[in-house]
């Protein structure tokens, strides 16, 4: 019986530790610099525990509600303290560059990810990161299985493709125009989706109506909010030298949100879904 008594107890407090855990857990104050980073905790389910999100945190819309921190490239100390978090979650180029380290020293733990190169592969890892830290690893490995085979199933379909399509991501704001090249989210999802990028140049770069018209893409991609701000797609003639281009020609203008280019995050799927489309609409 005595040794029953000792179990019991010894039961008990395991299950005492084990309730300390889960509920610390659960009621984590999740500060969040990274809109792909806000979306793969939510996609975790656990976005109730965000108490606060950086500027490019649009999705999805209750995030909108939630009180903001500024720009990840650009954050005080003073504005995510303000918000009393235990955990600080971004990227690990976030900026200034002290910002990470000022707030460890504020004694919040801090969960600081890859955002570069923008791959499949390191958004499996950072999926399996944040679900490790939130005490869900069960929900990130089945997050990971789905978006892996979304992605399996739309390689099966390039490949049955006789050549890829030249593309080139236009980002017009502004009265200016810029072409997204290599080392950027848009380059990345456009090779996955198919499709091959034909910009050489690193990160994104002024075109001229010359350099639009010599590069002459088969299919141009433009944000929603790009083409919002020209006015609507019967403005984009506008633009210097697309009319000039097979993709205006042939009607390949692809329009995507952009918050799909911020960094690679679980919506993914629905990007590549709709530039795939875009680029062979007859498949």
């Amino acid at each position: 019986m005595k040794m029953k008594a000792i179990l019991l107890k010894y039961l008990f407090s395991i299950s005492l530790i084990l309730s300390f855990i889960n509920y610390s857990f659960a009621n984590e104050r999740i500060v969040v610099a990274g809109g792909s980073l806000t979306e793969i905790i939510y996609s975790l389910g656990s976005g109730e525990q965000i108490v606060g999100v950086d500027q490019t945190s649009s999705y999805p819309a209750e995030v909108k509600k939630l009180p903001q921190i500024g720009y990840w490239k650009l954050l005080n100390i003073e504005g995510i303290l303000s918000l009393t978090p235990s955990l600080f979650i971004t990227w690990i180029d976030a900026e200034p560059n002290d910002i990470l380290e000022q707030v460890s020293k504020a004694k919040v733990d801090v969960l600081a990810l890859q955002r570069v190169p923008a791959t499949p592969e390191l958004l499996y890892q950072n999926i399996e990161k944040i679900g490790f830290k939130l005490n869900n690893e069960l929900a990130a490995k089945q997050l990971v299985n789905q978006i892996r085979n979304h992605l399996t199933e739309i390689q099966q379909k390039i490949a049955k493709q006789p050549q890829k399509i030249k593309v080139l991501f236009l980002l017009s704001m502004g009265g200016s125009n810029t072409i997204a090249g290599k080392n950027t989210v848009a380059d990345a999802i456009i090779t996955i989706a198919g499709g091959e990028n034909i910009a050489t140049h690193t990160s994104y770069k002024s075109y001229s109506a010359e350099s639009l018209i010599a590069s002459n893409p088969e299919a141009i991609i433009l944000t929603s909010q790009s083409v919002e701000q020209l006015g609507g797609l019967d403005k984009l003639s506008s633009i210097p030298g697309l009319t000039q281009t097979h993709a205006w020609k042939n009607h390949r203008i692809i329009t995507i949100d952009q918050a799909y280019l911020l960094g690679l995050g679980p919506r993914v799927t629905q990007a590549v879904d709709t530039l795939y489309s875009g680029f062979y609409p007859e498949n």
